[in-house]
């Protein structure tokens, strides 16, 4: 196996971490009370959902990336894989800050 591929496989498994967490997060903020959060009922089921939502659809496009066979065109959904992965260092950390902030609440 190609060193490459060794640490491909284990930025998938990091990656596959991350979103499995970004689930387990949403069950965190629909199980805990929206006053400990200082968030309306509203809020904390909503951000809940979209947590959970967008950690199984990322996780389901990740994870199987793991078990490709090195053949021509798996190259092509690893790549995909990568360019989702950058984009979450920016995308999982702006969901808590618009969450927090209150946008637009003055």
């Amino acid at each position: 196996m190609p060193k490459t591929l060794s640490w491909f496989r284990v930025y998938v498994v990091i990656l596959g971490l991350l979103y499995l967490g970004l689930i387990a997060l949403g069950v965190v903020f629909l199980v805990l009370p929206p006053e400990k959060l200082d968030m309306s009922l509203g809020q904390n089921v909503l951000v809940g959902w979209v947590f959970i939502l967008f950690g199984i659809i990322f996780s389901l496009f990740v994870i199987p990336s793991f078990f490709l066979p090195q053949r021509g065109g798996a190259w092509v959904y690893g790549l995909a894989v990568i360019i989702l992965g950058i984009t979450s260092v920016v995308l999982i950390p702006s969901l808590f800050l618009s969450s927090s902030s209150g946008c637009g609440n003055r």
